[in-house]
């Protein structure tokens, strides 16, 4: 049973499009509602120490780098290399794609970041001209 509440309340409060960190946050309280052990400190204090974590805190902190990169150039011309390398190969812009990334890497040393830059730059490659 209190499964089952935890479950529906979890279902329930993500369709009506509640974000998902939220439904659980609700789903929890309902179970705690449910088993008589509800305290609303216990809330706050899990919320509090649920946003203290450092690797999360690291993950703004890399794709603002990588939007930094982004709009100093750094990403434009290291694309810009990769494509003068390989980007005469047929399905060069997949080649360049992982050139890219694999030098990024070596730069930044985050996938966030990495994947801030690249997406935002690759996809509005048309045919070796920037726009």
């Amino acid at each position: 049973m209190i499964l089952l509440l935890f479950v529906g309340s979890l279902l329930a409060a993500m369709a009506i499009g509640v974000p998902v960190a939220f439904a659980l946050l609700i789903s929890g309280a309902a179970m705690m509602w449910q088993l008589n052990m509800f305290d609303a400190q216990i809330i706050a204090e899990n919320v509090i120490h649920g946003a203290d974590s450092y690797p999360l805190l690291a993950v703004p902190f890399f794709m603002l780098a990588g939007e930094i990169m982004n709009r100093g150039g750094l990403s434009r011309r290291l694309i810009n290399l990769a494509l003068s390398l390989i980007g005469h190969v047929h399905g060069g812009l997949g080649y360049v794609t992982i050139m890219a990334a694999t030098l990024m890497a070596a730069l930044s040393g985050s996938a966030v970041a990495d994947a801030a830059m690249l997406a935002a730059l690759l996809l509005a490659h048309d045919g070796g001209r920037w726009p």
